[in-house]
């Protein structure tokens, strides 16, 4: 097993550098910069390694790969959180939760989101800009206009709307 192990550890840090990766667009959805930055960082120490510019040992692979995430990290911090800051995407109109009708569990104000835990999720709940001036307790019922990352626009449904 050692044998082996030495024997296709460029490899072996190829692999998991790409299982990071996987892990951090799939499943994170690119939220933490961290597995990003090590995932290439692994992919591009086994190539290297693969063609001779690195020797194939642990101590090599760790190190190449902590100092390129190091490094990778250092290079993306700035211009990944401009991103993160740039314009919020306006939310999506076209989605399965648009209409949903969901009941307050806190009080939900323009100033004050709520959060209402749905399907396994906590979302939080935002009003339109229509109900700037709105202030709902808990109890009431909204029904969802808007659907953005972690995040539901809400509106205030109606006596006669919520009878329905």
């Amino acid at each position: 097993m050692h044998n082996w192990f030495t024997t296709h550890l460029a490899e072996m840090t190829m692999v998991i550098g790409l299982l990071l990766l996987v892990v951090e667009v799939w499943l994170l959805g690119l939220s933490t910069i961290v597995l990003l930055a090590t995932g290439v960082a692994a992919v591009l120490a086994g190539l290297l390694a693969m063609l001779g510019v690195l020797p194939e040992t642990v101590t090599v692979m760790f190190s190449a790969t902590g100092i390129g995430a190091g490094l990778l990290t250092a290079a993306l911090w700035q211009p990944l959180k401009r991103l993160q800051r740039g314009a919020r995407s306006p939310d999506n109109k076209h989605s399965d939760f648009i209409g949903l009708t969901l009941t307050l569990t806190e009080p939900l104000t323009s100033a004050h989101p709520a959060t209402i835990k749905y399907s396994g999720v906590a979302w939080q709940l935002v009003l339109s800009g229509s109900c700037n001036d709105a202030s709902l307790q808990a109890g009431d019922k909204v029904r969802v206009v808007g659907v953005d990352v972690g995040r539901f626009t809400v509106e205030p449904v109606g006596e006669a709307e919520s009878s329905h």
